[in-house]
């Protein structure tokens, strides 16, 4: 016979498929810290239902390589003793997923599985630790068994309305809170969990399109109190402790008698009976569980384990083990059921964190602040440069504005725009608020960037957010308006960046395909009012105006004066400059023959970088559609699965082209793949070419639909 610790266990490993001829790499689900995810359960509470089922010869216990991990780690796994045992109980399901250890909650399963049954918002509440996700994998495995579809998303402090539109459906437009909430399918159930963590400069978007979403069915879970917890139209329903007779069960550790006394005196908090241990001293009745964890929990930390929650209490996202805390200071918070394991790395468990953190003095935590803001500093990469903005704006320090750019144009969109929403709290400077703006302008978010623009000083600072905004909103009107304010005001150099820039911006916003005449004509006459002008040009700005030109010279098969505008850019380039053999290879692949092919294959093999590869392969896709070469679509395929962390705003654009050229590729997967491309083409300025592959996928849904 088995303990119910040791069946759950048991079941969990057989819905786990692995090859079990291989000694190596086995899936993150086998990890002692994945199974406890898996079981609701604490790591530490694994500990004896495991040697339990290994000596009873059911399982047994190994240190391997994981997927993912960056170490060894203990896995366990079914002996042939153990699979016999699992078929012979039916143990594992059809769909593979075992049901989640939920123990007391049968009325609390069935009440806001009846509330889910219709459309309409519901918010489940309660305090950190009381098993509100617990719960609703509960409920959502019950009503799976139904044939009831999910969308999941679990919030931090970087989620934004795109993260949620892409945990929920698979596709992000990166539209408007009301175009978003229209996506939500009426026989699906969302669910957005951990709702207190999104950061208030996300927080009313995600909430408008949760209020705009009549017709769905959303279950939001949120601690109070938060933006979540208020929504007038949500049914709330709010979670208490646990039933005592239940106490035992999640805490197979402890005796029946002394589990139900403990969980009588902490109200049946599930976390907290967890963490109690023999030798603790026995709650009085009612103690309040902020007093426990402080007075028991916390009081059985060795010093390096405070310290080491002390870090821990303050970071803003999970954190990587090998980043932060020694391994050994991990074990031990581990071990005194600390730890909140996910994909992303661990933290503290939210009851922990507000705890601990609540009880820092200011100055200590400033202190502690300005300690992990140099930590930070000496580790190399996007994510250590995020973490070390965050701690120097908690500290106090005055951000320098090279670290908030290098976080700017790296990191998430998401992450920078919570940064600096975080800056600009603390200092209000105009150079952060221009930052701020472009992050949010990136992100399509033009009411964000003008709200954030204006308390900048009229002038052309704030007229070119204005600028990109109008823009961004495909307001023709409003950009000349502001060009000519901006032209009027400007010296003659940045005139010519702005009408330079602004036409290469203009060729460059729009799908593959031969050059529209009327767009060429626009083109030239906007590079026309730079000629009385060329005298304060740079040099890099003279030859960008001439290739531009040359390029629609060419495309107009306008011969002669093609061949007078290239000996231009000779004379200022030089014959052998990557930029004009670039050119020259694109205009020389028309028309698309064997002979191009040829040469167009030289060319990538010879050609290094992936972005640079990149452009060429979509140069020869958008010349040889709709017959692709094969050669060409593998090519394609091969660079598209890199993934190279490179934000400069060409490589964003050729980004985005490669999901369009994927789309293009493959049919089957063409809507999600043209979504993505679509995002990513909004995030690279490009919002005409996105407002056009929008239509296409419309266009592609409908006809699915016939």
């Amino acid at each position: 016979m088995l303990t119910g610790p040791e069946e759950r266990l048991l079941t969990a490993l057989a819905s786990v498929e692995v090859d079990r001829n291989l000694r190596r790499d086995f899936p993150p689900a086998l990890s002692l810290p994945a199974l406890a995810i898996e079981l609701g359960v604490v790591r530490s509470a694994l500990h004896v239902p495991a040697a339990a089922l290994e000596s009873k010869g059911l399982i047994q216990s190994i240190k391997s390589n994981v997927i993912g991990a960056t170490r060894r780690r203990t896995v366990l796994l079914l002996t042939k003793k153990g699979l016999e045992l699992a078929n012979d109980m039916g143990v594992v399901h059809v769909n593979g997923q075992s049901a989640p250890a939920v123990f007391g909650r049968l009325s609390d399963i069935e009440a806001l599985q009846s509330m889910l049954s219709e459309s309409g918002i519901v918010t489940l509440t309660g305090l950190p630790g009381i098993g509100k996700t617990t719960l609703a994998r509960a409920v959502k495995y019950g009503l799976e068994k139904e044939s009831r579809r999910f969308g999941w998303c679990t919030a931090n402090a970087a989620t934004d309305l795109n993260l949620i539109m892409k945990s929920w459906t698979k596709i992000s437009f990166n539209e408007s809170p009301e175009l978003s909430a229209s996506r939500l399918e009426e026989d699906f159930i969302y669910v957005l969990d951990e709702a207190q963590e999104i950061h208030r400069r996300h927080a009313e978007s995600i909430k408008s399109m949760i209020q705009n979403a009549s017709h769905a069915t959303i279950l939001v879970i949120t601690r109070t109190p938060s933006i979540f917890s208020t929504i007038p139209s949500a049914v709330r329903y709010p979670l208490e402790g646990v039933d005592i007779e239940a106490a035992s069960k999640i805490a197979p550790h402890l005796e029946k008698k002394r589990a139900t006394e403990i969980a009588f005196a902490l109200g049946g908090h599930p976390l907290a009976i967890e963490m109690w241990r023999e030798g603790d001293d026995l709650p009085t009745p009612e103690t309040p569980i902020a007093e426990f964890v402080t007075s028991t929990v916390l009081s059985r930390l060795s010093t390096s384990s405070v310290q080491g929650l002390d870090k821990l209490s303050l970071e803003p996202f999970p954190i990587r083990r090998n980043h932060s805390l020694s391994h050994q200071t991990v074990d031990d918070l581990d071990e005194a059921a600390i730890l909140k394991w996910g994909e992303s790395g661990f933290e503290a468990h939210h009851l922990i964190r507000n705890v601990h953190s609540a009880a820092m003095d200011e100055m200590t935590r400033d202190s502690i602040h300005s300690n992990l803001a140099a930590h930070w500093s000496d580790i190399q990469g996007h994510e250590a440069r995020a973490f070390e903005m965050h701690h120097r704006i908690a500290s106090g320090q005055s951000l320098d504005l090279e670290l908030a750019n290098v976080v700017s144009e790296e990191s998430e969109s998401a992450i920078a725009a919570t940064l600096l929403s975080d800056a600009l709290e603390k200092e209000d400077r105009d150079d952060l608020r221009i930052l701020a703006a472009n992050v949010a302008i990136s992100r399509g978010e033009t009411n964000a960037a003008r709200k954030i623009a204006s308390d900048i000083e009229e002038g052309p600072d704030r007229w070119k957010i204005d600028l990109e905004c109008a823009r961004m909103s495909g307001d023709d009107n409003e950009c000349s308006t502001i060009e000519k304010l901006l032209l009027d005001r400007l010296p003659d150099s940045e005139r010519a960046s702005i009408l330079v820039r602004g036409a290469i911006a203009m060729h460059d916003d729009r799908l593959p395909g031969p050059l529209d005449p009327e767009l060429a004509i626009r083109l030239i006459k906007r590079l026309d009012q730079t000629e009385d002008i060329s005298s304060e040009m740079s040099s890099s700005l003279m030859a960008s105006r001439l290739i531009l030109r040359y390029i629609v010279a060419s495309g107009s098969s306008d011969v002669i004066q093609a061949a007078s505008l290239r000996s231009s850019i000779v004379q200022i380039l030089g014959e052998d400059h990557p930029r004009l053999e670039e050119i020259d290879l694109k205009i020389t692949l028309r028309p698309w023959n064997d002979i191009a092919e040829s040469r167009l294959s030289e060319s990538i093999q010879g050609t290094t970088g992936r972005y640079s590869r990149l452009k060429k392969i979509h140069w020869g896709l958008d010349l040889s559609s709709p017959e692709m070469p094969q050669w060409l679509i593998n090519a394609h395929d091969a660079e598209f699965k890199i993934e190279e962390n490179k934000y400069r705003p060409e490589h964003r654009r050729i980004d985005a082209f490669a999901w369009y050229w994927s789309g293009a590729i493959h049919p089957d997967d063409r809507i999600r793949l043209w979504a993505e491309a679509t995002r990513r083409l909004r995030a690279a300025g490009c919002v005409k070419a996105a407002s056009e592959l929008l239509d296409e996928i419309h266009t592609e849904i409908r006809s699915r639909r016939r």
